[in-house]
């Protein structure tokens, strides 16, 4: 006979997270890659005065300089994502659980993490229901395309940053 302990853990527990909060870091990340114009995983003052200028934050240029100096760890004049979701405080959002569910999810997909693909691998672990599964990929699904999937890197990257 189960113990009241293994029949609980069965069945996925709600996932307490600010979905939010979770979109508003999928949204810098989106807006990171958009304005790392050559791809190379930094940006620049430049590209962060534009990256922030999306977001509705309209900094000038030595404000942009400014921000950038402060969170430059290596004073190289240019920001990685990292240190872009320090700025904007993304850390304070109390997701770090949710990145190490996510990490744990990463290896058993596929090419694309759709809802029920996600819903799947953390009900498996035991950790996440269907609707909880469909709102992390609604939050992270931000190519315009609003086809319920994002990419297995994004879900990597997304994991990784949480």
């Amino acid at each position: 006979m189960a113990t009241p302990a293994r029949r609980a853990s069965a069945q996925p527990q709600p996932l307490t997270v600010d979905f939010e909060a979770l979109s508003y870091i999928s949204r810098l990340v989106e807006a990171f890659q958009a304005f790392d114009s050559d791809s190379d995983g930094l940006v620049t003052a430049p590209e962060l005065r534009g990256l922030l200028a999306s977001l509705g934050l309209d900094k000038s240029e030595a404000e942009a300089r400014d921000m950038l100096a402060r969170a430059d760890a290596d004073r190289d004049g240019r920001l990685c994502v990292d240190a872009i979701l320090d700025v904007m405080n993304a850390g304070e959002l109390g997701l770090g659980a949710l990145g190490a569910l996510l990490q744990a999810a990463v290896p058993a997909l596929e090419s694309f993490a759709g809802p029920d693909e996600l819903a799947t691998v953390l009900g498996l672990m035991g950790t996440a229901s269907a609707e909880d599964c469909a709102e992390i990929i609604a939050c992270m699904d931000g190519d315009g395309d609003g086809d319920g999937a994002i990419s297995v890197e994004e879900f990597k990257l997304m994991a990784d940053l949480l």
